[in-house]
C-alpha cells in the first residue's frame, strides 16, 4: 500500500476566506500536500498561504464557483485520493487517516464522506457504525478517489453554486460507481461562514439568487422540463409576491426575493449562472 501522503492530497476552495482557512489548516500535518483554489487574484493571499512548505495556492483571478475552481486544482492533482475539506471545517490527521484506510477497502468507491456535525444539533445517525452506500452527500469534506471521478470529469461548471455535489454523486451512481457516507467518522462544519462575516448580507443576496437557479437546471437536466416547472413554479410566485410586500416594509428581504425571483428567471430563460455580487 501506498504511503498515505503519496496516495492522498488535500484540496480546498477559498473566497474571502482569509479569516478561516489559517485554523482550517492548522490541525493537518505539513507532510500532506494541500492546494488552495482562490476565486480572486489576492496575490497577497497567494504568498501567505505558500509560506507554509506544503501549500500550493492557484489564483483563479475571478470568482469561478465552487465547481469550476475544484475542477481547476484537480486538474493539477495526480493522487490517488483528493481530500476536498471546506474552509469551514475542523479536520485533523486522525480523521483524514481514518477517512484513507476506509476508502481502500471499499471496492469501485467514488466519494466517501464523513458525518457533518453541527453544534448544538444532534444526527439520528450519530450511533451508526456501519457505512451507509447513499444517494448523495454533503460537499463539506469529501474523500474522492480520483480514478473513478475523473471519467465523470468532476463537477457540472453550469452550477456556480448549490447542487453540484449532488449532481456529481448522482452522475456517479448512473456510471455504477458508489457513494459511501461513514456516520462513525464526524467532522464539525461551521456551515456559512467560509467568507469574512462583513460580506454577510451581500453573500445571502448571491447563495439566494444561485440556489433557484441551480434547482432548476438541476431539476431539468436530471428530470426534464415539465418536472422543473412543477418543483419550481410555487417557488417562483411566492418570490413575486414577497419582494412586492416587501418593497415596503423590509428592504433587506425585498433584496433576497428580487433576487430569488432573478435567479430563477434567469434559468428559465436558460441563462448562464453568471449572477455575481461586488465586494
Amino acid at each position: 500500500m501506498k504511503n498515505i501522503y503519496e496516495d492522498l492530497e488535500i484540496l480546498t476552495v477559498t473566497f474571502k476566506s482569509e479569516h478561516i482557512i489559517e485554523s482550517c489548516l492548522s490541525k493537518i500535518d505539513e507532510n500532506f500536500k494541500v492546494t488552495i483554489v482562490e476565486n480572486s487574484n489576492n496575490l497577497e493571499f497567494k504568498k501567505k498561504m505558500e509560506k507554509r512548505k506544503n501549500v500550493k495556492c492557484i489564483l483563479a483571478n475571478e470568482n469561478l464557483g465552487f465547481g469550476s475552481a475544484f475542477n481547476l486544482g484537480a486538474k493539477n492533482i495526480n493522487s490517488k485520493y483528493i481530500l476536498h475539506i471546506n474552509p469551514d471545517v475542523k479536520i485533523d490527521n486522525i480523521v483524514i487517516e481514518k477517512l484513507h484506510k476506509e476508502a481502500i477497502n471499499i471496492e469501485n468507491l467514488a466519494i466517501l464522506s464523513p458525518l457533518e456535525s453541527e453544534v448544538g444539533k444532534i444526527n439520528s445517525l450519530n450511533n451508526t457504525n456501519k457505512i451507509i452506500d447513499a444517494e448523495y452527500v454533503r460537499g463539506f469534506v469529501m474523500l474522492i478517489n480520483n480514478e473513478n471521478c475523473k471519467t465523470s470529469n468532476y463537477f457540472d461548471e453550469n452550477f456556480f453554486l448549490y447542487l453540484e455535489e449532488i449532481d456529481l454523486c448522482k452522475r456517479l451512481k448512473e456510471d455504477n460507481k458508489k457513494i459511501c457516507l461513514i456516520p462513525s467518522i464526524q467532522v464539525e462544519h461551521y456551515g456559512g461562514k467560509s467568507h469574512n462575516p462583513i460580506y454577510a448580507e451581500k453573500m445571502e443576496i448571491q447563495r439566494n439568487w444561485h440556489y433557484l437557479w441551480s434547482l432548476f437546471y438541476f431539476s431539468k437536466k436530471h428530470y426534464g422540463i415539465f418536472y422543473a416547472y412543477r418543483k419550481t413554479l410555487k417557488k417562483f410566485i411566492s418570490a413575486i409576491i414577497k419582494l412586492i410586500f416587501y418593497y415596503f416594509f423590509n428592504k433587506k428581504k425585498y433584496l433576497i426575493y428580487k433576487h430569488r425571483f432573478l435567479g430563477l428567471l434567469s434559468s428559465y430563460l436558460g441563462r448562464k449562472s453568471s449572477f455575481r455580487v461586488i465586494l
